[in-house]
């Protein structure tokens, strides 16, 4: 089967090297995302089975006329990555303002649940496609990144609820829960992140295009079976975190 993918921010990280990955095996991609040069950039790049479109997730109207031009400019789509959302560093409590609080769970579960609307009802009247939303490890585990802790366990929860919507229609729901990854963001604070990712069991950040590939095999029909799933990829990161009180990370 030959994907054609509809990816929310793949004008860099995770969505491009997704949108990289795809049209390797030859498939067709359509980037969306607020920065239109950059995504045509990458477009370019990838030759004739890519575009580049511009769209705020959370606005529905922007959303659905991307999609009406990609199914236009490409094969009818059977994928949907929702990769874009705010990225915001950690900030107590006491801090927080609840407008930037609402900014930031907005972006998360509004910005995945309004592609998956859009796209995913025409997937599910034509019975079949697969949807791939991005979580995060602090889908799972505190942090003070409190906004985007709670956006990311939502992305988790919508997931499972869409599997069970649409899993008679032909369309499958997962997600992937990323440990850090070296994403434009995270490069930007290297030092900062190196130190956390050393305490995950491979010691080191994620590349985009490890991630990339997990989410390659959820849009394909080598995962037929699978969905209602949030798949980890974190450098064991979670299976890491309980040998703090032991005196440390495993040993490198």
């Amino acid at each position: 089967m030959t994907l054609s993918v509809f990816i929310t921010g793949g004008a860099s990280g995770i969505g491009a090297a997704t949108a990289l990955r795809i049209v390797k095996d030859g498939g067709y991609v359509a980037l969306v995302d607020l920065n239109l040069e950059l995504a045509q950039a990458i477009a370019v790049e990838l030759g004739g089975h890519a575009i580049a479109l511009k769209a705020d997730i959370q606005n529905e109207a922007e959303v659905r006329a991307a999609h009406e031009q990609a199914e236009a400019a490409l094969p009818p789509l059977n994928g949907l990555v929702n990769s874009a959302a705010a990225q915001p560093g950690p900030a107590p409590v006491e801090d927080l303002s609840p407008l930037e609080f609402d900014r930031v769970l907005t972006s998360h579960v509004t910005g995945t649940l309004i592609p998956c609307k859009v796209v995913g009802s025409a997937m599910a009247a034509r019975g079949r496609g697969a949807i791939v939303n991005l979580a995060s490890v602090l889908s799972y585990r505190s942090s003070p990144a409190l906004a985007y802790g709670a956006g990311k366990a939502g992305v988790v929860s919508l997931t499972e609820s869409l599997a069970v919507h649409w899993g008679k229609k032909g369309v499958r729901v997962n997600a992937v829960a990323p440990g850090w990854t070296e994403t434009p963001f995270i490069q930007h604070r290297r030092k900062m992140f190196d130190r956390i990712a050393a305490s995950n069991a491979q010691g080191r950040l994620l590349k985009p295009e490890e991630i990339g590939e997990v989410i390659h095999f959820l849009l394909s029909p080598a995962a037929s079976a699978v969905t209602g799933t949030t798949v980890v990829c974190d450098g064991g990161f979670l299976a890491a975190s309980g040998w703090g009180p032991y005196g440390g990370p495993p040993a490198v």
